[in-house]
């Protein structure tokens, strides 16, 4: 009888890990949170111009919207900014 031996798939290095996968799903929510407010988010400003971003995150805290706060609350807590 021949076993075949099978090699275990390798781990990409390249794929994003939990945190990161985290941070992304939160940001599209943020994004489609905001739109449904009627505020567009340019996501490529909000990665390069902190005042830009802080701005968007700050109307958020402001919404009446739980989970637009919620939303604004958990990406201030990934990037280490203040809860409100």
């Amino acid at each position: 009888m021949q076993v075949e031996a099978k090699q275990a798939p390798q781990v990409d290095d390249a794929a994003p890990g939990a945190d990161e996968s985290a941070s992304l799903l939160a940001e599209v929510d943020f994004k489609w949170l905001m739109a449904g407010q009627g505020w567009w988010i340019d996501t490529s400003r909000f990665h390069s111009d902190p005042s830009y971003a802080a701005g968007l995150l700050r109307l958020a805290m402001a919404s009446p919207f739980f989970a637009l706060r919620d939303c604004a609350a958990t990406l201030l807590a990934q990037i280490g900014g203040p809860a409100a």
